[in-house]
């Protein structure tokens, strides 16, 4: 009897710590399987180390990739981080938020470059497949070549990530360009595509 209660003993010890260590472990694995790929190895190191804040704090509840792409000024930064440590799971100090927000601000300032190796990366193919595929020739033109009312030259220097999605998907009133009704992979893929357009 003595050896069945010291084993109940054990079995009720060992289970009492199984929900302690899944919340110790989870946070690690969620994190590990988020972080973008951003090349930071040329930002001063202040940013560097904010980038490390920003992917180990961020990354608990955010797809961090799609949290890259937003358009936000320093001020709007600053409004959106602080409005995610107020959050009661967020567990971001003042600190990490004040490194957060220079990681971000300086991403933004910083971001054509970024946007260009993502373009590089493969985006650019099925995007031109796209507008090939759209018919945005019949009102654009490209080197040249479609109608030249509406010449689409230079837009990747003229126009952000979030400007062009947004004329995509919602033109401007009075505008005859239609809506682009396609799938969120196929809209960043024709945006890759459109970077591309640079001024020579």
């Amino acid at each position: 009897m003595k050896q069945i209660s010291f084993l109940s003993r054990s079995a009720l010890a060992a289970l009492a710590i199984l929900p302690v260590l899944a919340v110790q472990a989870a946070p690690q694995l969620h994190r590990g399987a988020a972080n973008p790929i951003v090349n930071v190895s040329t930002y001063p190191p202040e940013i560097q180390h904010g980038y490390r804040v920003f992917t180990d704090k961020c990354s608990e509840c955010h797809d961090l990739s799609t949290s890259l792409m937003g358009d936000r000024s320093p001020a709007g930064w600053t409004q959106e981080v602080h409005r995610m440590q107020y959050m009661a799971s967020s567990h971001i100090n003042d600190r990490q938020s004040d490194e957060i927000v220079r990681f971000l601000a300086y991403y933004a300032a910083h971001k054509p470059a970024e946007q260009n190796a993502a373009a590089d990366a493969g985006g650019t193919a099925s995007g031109k497949e796209l507008f090939e595929k759209l018919s945005c020739s019949a009102c654009h033109s490209i080197a040249g070549a479609g109608n030249t009312s509406f010449p689409l030259d230079g837009i990747g220097s003229r126009r952000t990530v979030g400007e062009l999605k947004k004329t995509i998907q919602s033109p401007p009133a009075g505008s005859t360009m239609p809506a682009i009704t396609a799938s969120g992979p196929d809209i960043d893929s024709l945006v890759a595509y459109l970077l591309t357009l640079k001024n020579r």
